[in-house]
C-alpha cells in the first residue's frame, strides 16, 4: 500500500504541482512593451506528402487568409507524392503569389523545412501541415505577437475538439500546461501543424532530427520567447486514431536523440531546463509506475479478495485500451490508458534497439582503425 500511495503521489506532483510552479515564474517575463510596424506580409509553407485529398480545401482556406495581407506568398512543398498530388498541383499551377516545389522523393519535413525558408520572400514564416482544419482568421492571430521584439515564434492550438467533436481530456490538458508555459514567456514546443517564426530566428534543422517543432522551439529559446495563441484552434483528427505504438515510438525515439544534443539543453536557461525536463521527460516515468502499481496489486491478492478485486478490474481497463479503436467500446480514461500502454512498450522497443545498434557500432569499431568517425546510415 506504501508504494501504491508513493506512486500516486509522484503522479500527482507530475500534473499538479508543474502548473503551479508555471503560475509563480510566469510574471517574471513580461513582453517587452517595444513593437515593431504591423504586420502586413508574410510567407506562408505548406508541407504535403501523399495528402491530395486535403489539397483542395487547405489552399482555398490559405488563400482566402492571405488575402488580407499587403504582401504575401503560398509555398508548397511536395515531399515525393505518390498519390496524385503532384499532377492535383501542376492543374493547379503557379501565380504570382503562389510556389509550387516538388521533391523528387521523400526527403522528410526538416528538408522541406529547410527549403521553403531558402526561398521564403518575407520575414514572418508560416509553417502549416496538411490534414488538419484551422479556425478562422488564424493567420491574422498567429503572426500579430511576432511584432513584438522579445518574440520568436508563436503556436497555433490543437482543439481537445477533434473533427467528429469527441473531447480529448489528455489534449485539454496538455493545452492548459502549454499555457501556462506561454504565460511564462517558454513555450516547450510549438504545435507543429501549424506556427509562426521570425525568419531571422529560424536555425536550419539537421536533416535527421525527428521532432522538428521541438528542435526548433528549443533553439529559438536561446534568445526569444515562444507564445501559445489559443485562439489559434487546429482541429485534428481522433486523438485515439493518432496517438498510435508507431507515433509513441517516434515520440520516444526524438525525446532521446535530443536528450543526446547536450548543445540544446546548455542553450537554455535553468528554469527553461526544468520545464522540459519536468513536462516532456519526467512524464516517461509514469508508464512504469503504472505497471508497477499493476504487479504490487497482483502480488497483494494474496493479502485479500479487495486486491483481487482491483487487479481483475485493472487487467480488464489494460486489455479494453489495446484493443482496435474501430470495435469501439467505450472507456472514458481509454486514450490515456492506451498511450501509457503504447509507452511503456515502445520505451522497451527503443532502448533495446539502442543498446544492439550500440553494440554492433562497437563491435564494428574495434576492427577500424582507432579514432574512426561511424555514423548509422
Amino acid at each position: 500500500m506504501i508504494a501504491i500511495f508513493s506512486i500516486t503521489a509522484f503522479i500527482i506532483i507530475l500534473y499538479l504541482l508543474y502548473p503551479l510552479w508555471l503560475a509563480l515564474i510566469a510574471h517574471g517575463h513580461p513582453l517587452n512593451e517595444k513593437e515593431m510596424e504591423n504586420i502586413d506580409s508574410v510567407s506562408v509553407i505548406l508541407l504535403s506528402c501523399n495528402g491530395k485529398k486535403y489539397l483542395h480545401e487547405k489552399i482555398e482556406f490559405l488563400v482566402g487568409e492571405l488575402s488580407g495581407f499587403k504582401e504575401n506568398e503560398l509555398i508548397i512543398i511536395d515531399d515525393g507524392s505518390n498519390d496524385g498530388s503532384v499532377e492535383f498541383l501542376t492543374e493547379f499551377g503557379n501565380s504570382d503569389n503562389i510556389k509550387i516545389i516538388y521533391n523528387d522523393k521523400q526527403e522528410g519535413i526538416p528538408y522541406s523545412m529547410n527549403l521553403g525558408v531558402s526561398v521564403a520572400n518575407y520575414e514572418n514564416l508560416v509553417f502549416c501541415d496538411q490534414r488538419q482544419q484551422l479556425s478562422a482568421g488564424i493567420l491574422k492571430k498567429i503572426v500579430e505577437p511576432l511584432k513584438f521584439s522579445d518574440v520568436g515564434a508563436v503556436s497555433g492550438c490543437i482543439s481537445y475538439e477533434d473533427k467528429g467533436r469527441n473531447c480529448s481530456y489528455f489534449r485539454r490538458h496538455e493545452n492548459f500546461l502549454k499555457s501556462r508555459e506561454s504565460r511564462a514567456g517558454s513555450l516547450i514546443g510549438v504545435y507543429g501543424p501549424f506556427y509562426a517564426v521570425k525568419k531571422q530566428c529560424y536555425s536550419p534543422i539537421p536533416e535527421n532530427i525527428i521532432l522538428d517543432d521541438l528542435y526548433l522551439s528549443l533553439k529559438i529559446l536561446k534568445s526569444k520567447q515562444v507564445k501559445l495563441i489559443e485562439e489559434c484552434r487546429i482541429i485534428d483528427d481522433n486523438f485515439a486514431i493518432l496517438y498510435d505504438y508507431g507515433r509513441a515510438k517516434r515520440y520516444l525515439s526524438g525525446f532521446l536523440q535530443l536528450l543526446r544534443a547536450k548543445s540544446i539543453f546548455s542553450d537554455l536557461s535553468r528554469e527553461q531546463r526544468i520545464m522540459l525536463i519536468w513536462h516532456k521527460y519526467l512524464r516517461l516515468l509514469i508508464p512504469f509506475f503504472i505497471l508497477l502499481s499493476y504487479i504490487i496489486t497482483g502480488v497483494m491478492i494474496f493479502q485479500g479478495k479487495e486486491y483481487l478485486i482491483l487487479f481483475s478490474i485493472l487487467t480488464f481497463i489494460g486489455l479494453i485500451s489495446i484493443l482496435p479503436i474501430r470495435l469501439n467500446i467505450f472507456c472514458k480514461m481509454k486514450s490515456l490508458i492506451r498511450i501509457n500502454v503504447f509507452y511503456f512498450i515502445a520505451l522497451i522497443d527503443v532502448i533495446m534497439n539502442q543498446v544492439i545498434f550500440h553494440n554492433r557500432t562497437v563491435k564494428h569499431h574495434s576492427i577500424n582503425e582507432p579514432g574512426m568517425n561511424l555514423r548509422p546510415k
